[in-house]
């Protein structure tokens, strides 16, 4: 939430009180002495105490009408009060009179300013830099009305020219930095607020927005330290408890964002955006019914308050009135909520109406270029559609939507784009979740391919699976653990940002055939423990994924639902669950046995020795789903009606893994349709691989030469491609 503050006449921004005296001196020997009531009334305006300022404006007035300045003053101090028509005559009168018409022109354009018409503010400012073109005030003041406009560069420029004009002027780098931010120009912005707090230290607003700043760029610490020195400054000022309150939920610490709430509540009962804060602090904790009651509240106070009503289409998707969500955000946007067509688009999309939700999330980009949140949803709508040369560039996005990464990585080099590698060391580095560390981590051979020395930092459960790739046993990749440092490297790039950088699309998605593997050891040891000797086909299982993740409720299900499953004859069932869902094989029914398999696990490298020994698994979209097609095992994935991106849409199958079989529920919660179809299928698969176990296809059986082997031919690949193109 950014913040402006108009600054004080400089002459008055010093020591109020010896200015004060000074006039009383005057006023004390002549009471009607109109330059020091005009300075009285000044000092009571910069101290906020408007009746006196307007009293003493009023007898300037009185005592000297014919000097053009007792107007002026009059109507600055009207103006303050919130008396606009009365400020306008006075302006009106000072204009008429010599040498004053570009000071009261400058009000006008203040007045026009604070009644929300900067357009008719522009002739005002005009007006007065045409009689002075060095007034850095007037270029200051056409800056304001060109931003309120949304013409940000040339309020920009004008910004600059008043600083030109007026080196040290605080108000000026704060009007920079509001613009700098707003065009997405954080480190700029940054730079210029600190500016503004150097040149006044006790700049509250300043304060205020680089804590805003700091916040929205995931320097936690910092943005605390910025909007605590902000509310020390103005303690009445409810913004700085509101956004303290909002960086504490963000950091999980509940008790202190409360207490921040409570006290802008104190400070303002009816403010809306602080009844919306609580709306939104108990939606997060799943108290839907707390967050209806104060958002009820905060409608009886600002019924077409635009946030609002979004807030109600909020609450809607959230209970899954997806229909209803849509009107509230439709309702929204006439009122001019620029979050609410990004969340239109996000109704839609649950509603199975895919073309309808890209149009809104487009339109939500055009409305708002620098929204992170607007065009993250738009690139995965196009990724799920198949859009994947612009998909994966918007993808990048998602380093500046702090939903996805709170506090972003920085590092003291490059960001790898594509270009040569030779001799350069690179770090390859995981950023979410295992799954996405495994499914993009076969790009690893194919930089290394472009002469670079590979650093791959991975979660530490996929440590030991990821010295199973290629490039990792052919010497040309290390493996580290996120979390730690890594040994020194050249130049950066995030594994999720390698589609990019490589150009994927649907077609041309790197398939090198089974990626990771499990040692032979291992997968002996896990066949020992997991066989009843009953015989008949293995089958691993999984059911839950990270309960964590936002949309897991949709994408998980108990085991019970797999009963229709697991009570099919001639299959050994062996699970591969990890976390707290393990707990449920305990409950199942006499008849139905699943052995654990996993449950005990270290790490993935121990999933990846039990998937070597199985003919078939299926899961939901889990890590292990990723994990068995990683090692070009038949998988099913069993996957909700509206599924993650990576999935697509309307698809059977995905060419990140061939071996892989998607079954999507076709209406909301619908597990039964999506087993019933999996049993029938079952009995065409086993048909289908009589011949023999899919046991062998493992994707370990390669040793270091192997898998140097395999390097070489991408490098050849890639030298080939080069030569393609230089043709």
């Amino acid at each position: 939430m950014m913040q402006a503050e108009a600054g004080a006449p400089d002459r008055l921004t010093g020591n109020l009180t010896e200015v004060a005296l000074g006039y009383q001196r005057m006023l004390l020997a002549d009471p009607s002495q109109p330059e020091a009531l005009v300075g009285m009334s000044l000092v009571a305006l910069a101290s906020r105490q408007h009746r006196a300022a307007v009293a003493m404006a009023r007898a300037a007035v009185s005592s000297a009408p014919q000097i053009g300045i007792t107007w002026v003053t009059l109507g600055q101090v009207l103006k303050a009060e919130g008396r606009m028509g009365e400020a306008e005559l006075a302006y009106e009168k000072a204009i008429r009179m010599d040498g004053m018409d570009v000071l009261a022109r400058l009000g006008l354009g203040e007045l026009r300013m604070a009644i929300g018409r900067p357009e008719d503010a522009l002739e005002h400012y005009d007006f007065a830099l045409r009689r002075q073109p060095a007034m850095a005030a007037a270029h200051m003041g056409l800056g304001h009305a060109l931003a309120c406009m949304g013409r940000n560069e040339e309020a920009l420029a004008r910004y600059e020219q008043a600083l030109a004009l007026a080196p040290r002027t605080a108000e000026c780098e704060f009007a920079a930095a509001f613009i700098l931010a707003r065009t997405g120009r954080p480190a700029e912005a940054e730079t210029r607020y600190r500016r503004a707090i150097m040149l006044r230290p006790d700049f509250a607003a300043a304060w205020m927005n680089l804590g805003c700043l700091l916040r929205e760029q995931g320097k936690s610490l910092q943005a605390e330290a910025s909007l605590a020195r902000a509310v020390e400054l103005r303690p009445a000022t409810v913004e700085g408890w509101l956004n303290l309150a909002l960086l504490m939920r963000e950091q999980h610490r509940n008790d202190a964002a409360e207490q921040y709430l409570r006290k802008a509540f104190s400070l303002e009962p009816g403010n809306v955006p602080v009844l919306m804060a609580w709306c939104q602090s108990r939606a997060a904790e799943q108290d839907m019914a707390g967050a209806w009651e104060w958002l009820r509240w905060a409608q009886a106070r600002g019924p077409s308050h635009p946030e609002v009503v979004n807030t109600h289409g909020i609450l809607l998707h959230l209970e899954r009135r997806l229909a209803e969500a849509v009107e509230q955000f439709k309702r929204a946007e006439e009122l001019g909520s620029r979050a609410a067509t990004s969340n239109r688009g996000n109704s839609l999309m649950d509603m199975g109406r895919i073309e309808e939700a890209l149009g809104a999330h487009e339109e939500a980009v055009e409305r708002d270029p620098q929204c992170a949140g607007a065009a993250y949803n738009l690139a995965l709508t196009r990724l799920r559609l198949g859009d994947w040369t612009r998909g994966w560039e918007g993808y990048e996005a998602r380093w500046r939507f702090r939903e996805v990464h709170p506090t972003p990585l920085s590092f003291h080099c490059p960001r790898w784009r594509g270009e040569p590698l030779d001799g350069h060391r690179i770090l390859l580095h995981a950023e979410q979740g295992l799954g996405d560390a495994i499914q993009f981590s076969r790009y690893a051979a194919l930089v290394a391919a472009r002469g670079a020395e590979v650093i791959l930092q991975v979660h530490a459960p996929l440590e030991r699976l990821m010295r199973s790739l290629a490039v990792a046993r052919a010497g040309q990749a290390q493996i580290a653990r996120l979390g730690e440092e890594p040994p020194e490297f050249d130049i950066e790039c995030p594994l999720m940002s390698l589609p990019a950088v490589f150009g994927a699309t649907v077609e041309t998605v790197p398939w090198p055939g089974a990626y990771l593997g499990a040692d032979a050891q291992a997968a002996a040891e896990k066949w020992a423990h997991t066989t009843d000797g009953r015989g008949g086909r293995r089958v691993g299982v999984a059911w839950a994924g990270n309960p964590r993740y936002k949309a897991d409720r949709y994408r998980s299900m108990k085991l019970s639902t797999l009963l229709p499953l697991l009570r099919l004859p001639d299959v050994q069932w062996i699970s591969l669950q990890k976390g707290e869902a393990v707990e449920q094989l305990v409950g199942l029914p006499q008849d139905v046995r699943v052995l654990d398999g996993a449950g005990k696990d270290r790490d993935l490298a121990d999933a990846a020795a039990l998937v070597a020994t199985l003919d078939l698994v299926i899961t939901t979209d889990t890590s292990i789903a990723h994990l068995a097609g990683a090692m070009g095992k038949p998988v099913w994935i069993m996957l909700p009606y509206l599924s993650d991106w990576r999935w697509m849409q309307d698809v059977e199958t995905t060419p990140w893994y061939p071996t892989a079989r998607l079954f999507r529920q076709s209406s909301p919660g619908d597990w039964g349709g999506v087993l019933e179809r999996a049993a029938a299928e079952l009995e065409r698969f086993w048909l289908d691989h009589r011949g023999g176990s899919t046991r062998e296809v493992t994707g370990s059986g390669c040793d270091a030469g192997t898998a140097r082997f395999q390097v070489d031919l991408l490098l050849a690949a890639e030298r080939l491609k080069t030569s393609e193109e230089t043709l």
